[in-house]
């Protein structure tokens, strides 16, 4: 292979890199591991902010508009879930949506294998990385 065809291929390889992590969903061996440690700073489809620290010891510590909270996080199903002394929990869906975008779906309420709702419930980022989220259409990042 010539040398430029070399280089072309490269920079294209890495050009195409965090596309092919958009719609990346988190298998549950990821999951654990990607979060642990993580202070994710996030939106939920209705525009209201967050922020949650997951802990090493899976303890959780949730600052939101209306306020905050504690729990427990951890991954069960192939899914992640938080649940808090104050509020109600849940387990949801994770893809990767670029470098560093995660965006969170609640599975459907039916009989059978839990399966995505078709909407997103919320996306958030490592704060110490610079957000790859797109923008919900209401609100500016």
């Amino acid at each position: 292979m010539h040398r430029p065809f070399r280089i072309l291929a490269l920079v294209a390889l890495l050009a195409a890199s965090p596309a092919a992590l958009a719609g990346e969903k988190l298998g549950e061996a990821e999951i654990a591991p990607t979060f642990r440690g993580m202070t994710l700073d996030g939106i939920y489809r209705d525009g209201e902010f967050f922020s949650e620290t997951y802990n090493e010891d899976g303890s959780i510590r949730y600052h939101g508009q209306t306020g905050a909270d504690s729990g427990e996080w951890t991954v069960e199903d192939g899914r992640f879930c938080t649940f808090y002394e104050g509020a109600e929990g849940a387990c949801f869906f994770v893809e990767r949506d670029g470098a560093n975008c995660f965006t969170f779906t609640a599975p459907e309420d039916r009989d059978g294998p839990p399966v995505p709702q078709k909407d997103w419930t919320s996306r958030g980022w490592d704060r110490t990385k610079p957000s790859t989220c797109p923008t919900a259409p209401e609100i500016e990042l």
